[in-house]
């Protein structure tokens, strides 16, 4: 849940209305043509959010990232490369290149979706356009993934993809800094695909469908559903890809996490039936430090835990694990209507390859 600290509220209510009035101006424009955006010659799918937070939008990038694979294209992931030390340079990473500290030249979540989809091209820059057209130039038959891409409307998409939380309220939520919103809840007319991950006939799940009803939207409504299904040591994660061999379950740990909801990383813990013994969350993307470990470490062994559990985006920034029993979070995408989502996919990008495209003159 959201909460406000009781100093800043006032300045929250001054400045949501302030930023929810720029934010549909700059719609606006967009929609009435006067700010054109910039047109790739290969199919582009944008996969964002309309909250802030996580909502399950980097597992949802590599599960989209492998269908287009299985369709017999390309893929080719377009990412600010959030977190990374140089994050005004331009970096076109192709499939196969060897780096020593990915996620130094990526960021976190591009580093982590590479490594499920190694044969997919990365082009991690602020400008996404000038990053795909140079992919261009290099291969062919590429789908490009313009990861958290939703208000990123610069770039012409051929499916907007929309991930919700159902945890996050839509209809009594707020423009941020008052509420969770990056735009209002009307801006969902925009999507293509709108993909509520939670357990279908959840209250929260129920909530959210209703709010989507309301808007006449129900016919873009996919369910997804992402759980941990697999704990696996540190040291075995680290030299495979894809362990498959089963481990046991802790009955208890302590859980340390820098997502953008770490709340969620601790429900599904729970629901995967480890006692959590307690908690240490940072900032999004915070890449931990020795002694951030030192203290995770102190703090578990206090509470008698087996053993720290972390996510895989935390652990693909670990370059030396702590001196305790460490496993790392194995999740997996699952769509009821799993057909129903590839169709779209392919109806999109056969749509777009159909388009003779023409890059309209662009004005900044």
């Amino acid at each position: 849940m959201h909460r406000i600290p009781r100093g800043l509220a006032p300045l929250a209510f001054i400045a949501g209305p302030i930023y929810e009035a720029a934010v549909r101006f700059r719609n606006t424009l967009y929609e009435s043509s006067i700010l054109q955006k910039q047109l790739l010659k290969s199919p582009v799918v944008s996969i964002g959010n309309i909250t802030t937070g996580g909502t399950g939008k980097t597992p949802l990038v590599i599960y989209t990232a492998n269908k287009i694979t299985e369709l017999g294209f390309i893929p080719a992931i377009l990412s600010r490369g959030y977190g990374r030390p140089n994050p005004g340079t331009t970096r076109i990473i192709s499939p196969g290149k060897s780096m020593d500290s990915p996620v130094s030249h990526m960021g976190d979540e591009p580093a982590l979706i590479r490594r499920h989809v190694p044969e997919a091209w990365f082009g991690i820059s602020k400008d996404r356009y000038s990053a795909g057209s140079i992919i261009e130039e290099r291969t062919d038959r590429v789908v490009f993934i313009l990861d958290d891409g939703f208000q990123h409307r610069h770039l012409h998409r051929d499916l907007d993809i929309v991930v919700i939380d159902p945890i996050q309220q839509l209809k009594s939520n707020h423009i941020f800094p008052r509420g969770t919103l990056r735009e209002p809840v009307s801006g969902l007319h925009r999507s293509h695909a709108i993909i509520l991950n939670g357990i279908r006939n959840s209250d929260n799940v129920d909530s959210a469908r209703a709010a989507i009803e309301a808007l006449h939207l129900q016919e873009k409504l996919f369910y997804c559903e992402q759980s941990i299904d697999r704990l696996i040591p540190f040291d075995i994660w680290k030299h495979a890809d894809n362990p498959t061999t089963e481990f046991s379950k802790p009955e208890s740990a302590f859980v340390t996490a820098a997502l953008g909801n770490p709340e969620r990383f601790h429900r599904d813990i729970l629901n995967l039936g480890v006692r959590v013994c307690g908690t240490l969350f940072f900032k999004d993307h915070y890449r931990l430090k020795s002694v951030d470990w030192a203290l995770c470490v102190r703090k578990a062994r206090k509470a008698s835990a087996d053993a720290i559990l972390v996510s895989e985006k935390d652990a693909i920034k670990i370059l030396k694990p702590p001196d305790f029993p460490l496993l790392v979070a194995m999740q997996t995408t699952r769509f009821p209507l799993e057909k129903a989502f590839t169709e779209l996919l392919h109806q999109g990008i056969n749509a777009s390859l159909k388009v003779e495209r023409q890059t309209p003159q662009v004005h900044n």
